[in-house]
């Protein structure tokens, strides 16, 4: 089963890029709270209204921010 994730790295560039230093102060400017950002670095799922609010703040594609991770079936 596929699973889409935040990739990280690209995720701290764009912070770089915006001189935001902290998970904090990206949840500050965004408006996300710091634990739903720390839930989608960790892995849980982004596709939600708040990552899409993410993005919107940092400007990037929420294709562009996101990766393609494979995980077990249950069955197996």
């Amino acid at each position: 089963m596929k699973n889409l994730i935040l990739n990280e790295k690209k995720l701290r560039k764009k912070m770089i890029d915006l001189d935001i230093k902290t998970i904090n102060e990206l949840a500050t400017k965004t408006g996300v709270s710091k634990p739903t950002i720390y839930e989608y670095i960790n892995g849980k799922s982004p596709l939600s209204a708040a990552f899409v609010r993410l993005c919107n703040y940092l400007n990037v594609d929420p294709h562009e921010i996101l990766i393609e991770t494979e995980t077990a079936s249950k069955e197996d």
